[in-house]
């Protein structure tokens, strides 16, 4: 994190013609460029490029320059500047089979660093606040991506619940649908049921009313027969 302080004296070491590219250097100065020199010092130690060590040597012999010139703390000093510039390339050659030769680059760079003196301890101060500022930055967005990721795990859990419910209501439609559907057949078939009975009957009272009427019939011819006879047994018996 860069610091913005006026840097009035700067406190420089060197390492030239490190073997090693200044592409592999730059990516761990970019780690203490505008870090407190205690900071850095502790983000070098656990860093674990081939440059680190490095680098902690020239930030090392810049904090003793800075103590031996003015006697300025490793506290109170800033990281302003970290830079690492290419060197001269060696250009060598590498065996290979059937005569070949494949060129090899060995490059070097310098690294530099230089300190500065930050006014006492208003400006560790104003450091540890700002650091402390980020921090709580980063832990408060990370709090509201959670929250936020749980509120959509929830929608989603609702919005599932409100399709089951709904589905659960078409099925639970569809029933009350098929069994009004059979109630009205079983109403059909019942008043076809009825209706069958109903003229059953019908015809059943007029072969009734045919049996009695043929049966009053027969009862009166028998009479008329019984009559003639006595009538002729009346007129044998006068002649």
């Amino acid at each position: 994190m860069a610091v913005k302080a006026e840097a009035e004296i700067l406190f420089k070491a060197s390492h030239r013609y490190a073997r090693i590219s200044a592409r592999k250097a730059r990516l761990v100065m970019d780690l203490i460029r505008g870090q407190n020199a205690e900071n850095a010092l502790v983000r070098l130690e656990y860093c674990e490029r081939r440059a680190s060590p490095m680098i902690r040597k020239v930030l090392e012999s810049a904090i003793a320059n800075a103590a031996q010139m003015s006697g300025v703390e490793s506290a109170n000093l800033v990281v302003n500047e970290a830079y690492a510039d290419e060197g001269p390339t060696m250009k060598r050659w590498r065996p290979r089979s059937m005569g070949r030769a494949y060129p090899r680059l060995k490059r070097s760079c310098h690294l530099s660093v230089a300190l500065a003196a930050v006014e006492g301890d208003a400006g560790v101060a104003k450091i540890g606040t700002e650091e402390t500022i980020t921090e709580e930055a980063v832990t408060e967005e990370v709090v509201a991506e959670e929250a936020a990721v749980e509120e959509m795990a929830v929608d989603e859990v609702a919005a599932d619940e409100d399709g089951a419910e709904e589905n659960s209501a078409d099925e639970a439609g569809e029933d009350e649908a098929v069994v009004e559907d059979s109630a009205a057949a079983e109403e059909v078939a019942g008043e076809e049921a009825d209706g069958g009975e109903d003229d059953a009957s019908a015809e059943e009272e007029p072969a009734e009313e045919d049996a009695e009427a043929g049966a009053d019939e027969e009862s009166n011819g028998a009479e008329d027969d019984s009559e003639e006879d006595a009538v002729a047994g009346e007129d044998d018996g006068e002649s």
